[in-house]
């Protein structure tokens, strides 16, 4: 996927367990939309790790730079870890004057990072493809079940079984295609996700502008959701924040 604003391109590269994204060109209040855009289409194939390659990027001002840090609380959000890599001289200052890197791993090349990516704890995941049928929100509450226990986080189990309920029971309504569950355990999460192949966007009340009872459910009892639209369909995601170990 290629995109252009004015001075920068962003290129992305996609691959599991690694996506690169590319960024060339000049980093500024007009482009930085289009840096977001394209980490977070890049993040919807919810990689492993989501590199962006620097090397070919010039900052205008500091402050356009605290959209790395933004990319990588949405990439933990559904999963994903962001780094950073490649920044020449200068812009390394300036990711210094903002102290990017306590917030997002900088590297100086492609290899650091997929080796300090290699010796972190990798995600546990669980996955299962249902057909749109009611049946498949017992499965998929097994599924959670079963990944909660195994995973030693049972008092998640209940909430997060109610949210895989609420998302699938959604998509083999209102998208009526088959229906991908994903289950990842992070360092600070637990991740949710319903993927189905519909383009449509998600139901909304009659009002148009709350969501379906279903998705009040979910808002309500997760840390963070969302949707983000693929290729071939949406992801619906949700997160619950484990506890803090003291």
């Amino acid at each position: 996927m290629n995109a252009e604003a004015g001075e920068l391109t962003c290129t992305h590269e996609p691959d599991f367990p690694v996506a690169v994204l590319h960024a060339r060109g000049r980093l500024t209040f007009a482009t930085v939309p289009e840096l977001r855009s394209c980490a977070q289409k890049a993040l919807t194939d919810q990689p492993e790790v989501l590199v962006v390659d620097v090397s070919g990027l010039e900052a205008r001002d500091d402050i356009t730079l605290t959209v790395l840090p933004m990319l990588a609380r949405q990439g933990a959000e559904t999963g994903t870890d962001v780094m950073i890599v490649g920044p020449r001289p200068h812009l390394r200052e300036q990711l210094d004057r903002l102290r990017v890197a306590r917030q997002v791993p900088v590297h100086a090349e492609l290899a650091g990072a997929l080796s300090a990516h290699a010796r972190l704890p990798g995600p546990r995941r669980l996955e299962l493809d249902l057909p749109a049928e009611p049946h498949s929100t017992s499965a998929a509450r097994e599924l959670v079940d079963r990944a909660c226990v195994q995973w030693k986080v049972g008092h998640l189990a209940d909430t997060a079984a109610l949210i895989v309920t609420e998302l699938v029971a959604n998509a083999v309504e209102h998208a009526g295609t088959p229906i991908g569950v994903r289950v990842a355990l992070r360092t600070r999460h637990l991740h949710v996700a319903v993927r189905d192949e519909s383009p449509l966007p998600l139901e909304r009340s009659a009002d148009d502008e709350e969501p379906g009872r279903g998705l009040l459910i979910v808002e309500g009892m997760s840390s963070a959701w969302g949707c983000v639209h693929t290729a071939g369909g949406k992801v619906v995601w949700a997160t619950l924040r484990l506890p803090i170990k003291r």
